[in-house]
């Protein structure tokens, strides 16, 4: 072969190289785009609820004085519609359920609970009610304590005449947390939650709700837990927490409190257990079929309902899971329904 040949033999080799180099990238540019459109396009992979805790017990609402089956509902939605879940936001088809700890007494609890009375102004030694409740009591004030859980109650009997000036509603609650905090039982969670003023005044013997600041003479503290995966935590009152109070004038003086409930357990939020969630029809049909636990009654027996979500609900007594509602609400009204798939959960417990 000549060098001409040879030279000529050369380039048409490079030449076909090149072609098929470029043929080579074209083919794997479009399948590199192909494969993208495919997994874009695939259908999400469902999560499956794990069920870890197994059967929970039925969520322990509060007894309603009539049940939700007595009214006729109306859905006025801003869409007109009930929400569906796993399409619209907040309406997950699982939710976490969390366990909730429990606390119990230790040799250092009677003294941990004198140190507490102390606090509030009693020195007298407590009247030993069982192993695990104690009540202080001087003059006008009693404390009771529960040694397993350190919650507590305390009140104050007082006469309230006249219209105290109320400090404004941002200084009654960080008074109320600074409070706390000196008492010891101000946890962090409590500095994210949600709160509420709730204005009072007296009627008789006892505190009515006001609208007017100007007519109020006390006022209602609540604080709430934060938020947990942006659901709020609900409780067997509506406006009242778990954690409240009642005081005259400012919250910053132990003095001025007519009564402290205090009544926490630990949330564990690293525990937990996915679970199915009923839909938006089937937790209407439990509300009209009485299976809803009326919060708020109304004053007539058609009910708007205007807004209705999910949250979760910690009651006043222990319980070792924190589980999700329905809450569904209107003018005057509030209702409470279970969110777990009742394949789930145990009413026996």
């Amino acid at each position: 072969m000549t060098l001409t040949q040879t030279a000529a033999l050369t380039k048409r080799v490079i030449a076909i190289f090149l072609v098929m180099s470029f043929l080579g990238t074209i083919s794997f540019s479009g399948y590199k785009i192909w494969h993208a459109y495919y997994i874009a396009h695939l259908p999400p992979i469902e999560e499956k609820p794990d069920l870890k805790f197994g059967l929970l017990p039925h969520p322990d609402l509060p007894t309603s004085s009539v049940s939700s089956s007595n009214f006729s509902y109306s859905i006025d939605t801003s869409t007109g519609i009930l929400p569906k879940i796993g399409t619209d936001p907040g309406f997950d088809k699982i939710m976490k359920v969390y366990y909730v700890s429990k606390s119990f007494a230790t040799l250092l609890s009677p003294e941990k609970s004198q140190n507490l009375a102390d606090k509030f102004g009693i020195s007298l030694d407590p009247k030993i009610l069982s192993e695990t409740e104690y009540k202080f009591q001087i003059q006008d004030k009693t404390l009771s304590i529960n040694l397993d859980t350190g919650n507590f109650l305390y009140t104050k009997d007082a006469t309230v005449s006249g219209h105290e000036a109320l400090d404004n509603d941002d200084k009654l609650i960080t008074d109320f947390e600074n409070v706390l905090s000196t008492l010891g039982v101000l946890k962090d969670e409590f500095k994210k939650g949600r709160t509420k003023i709730t204005l009072l005044k007296i009627d008789g013997k006892d505190f009515i709700q006001t609208k007017l600041r100007t007519e109020a003479q006390a006022v209602q503290i609540s604080i709430w837990p934060q938020n947990i995966n942006n659901k709020s935590i609900f409780t067997p009152d509506f406006n009242k927490a778990l954690v409240s109070a009642i005081v005259v004038k400012s919250a910053e003086n132990l003095e001025n409190y007519l009564s402290l409930q205090y009544i926490y357990f630990p949330i564990d939020i690293t525990t937990g257990a996915t679970y199915p969630i009923k839909t938006t029809e089937s937790a209407y049909a439990d509300l009209k079929g009485g299976k809803g636990v009326i919060i708020s009654e109304p004053n007539k027996a058609q009910v708007s309902i205007s807004s209705i979500y999910l949250g979760y609900y910690l009651p006043e007594n222990y319980t070792p899971y924190l589980q999700p509602i329905y809450v569904f609400e209107g003018q005057g009204f509030l209702a409470y329904v279970p969110a777990i798939s009742d394949d789930f959960t145990d009413s026996s417990k």
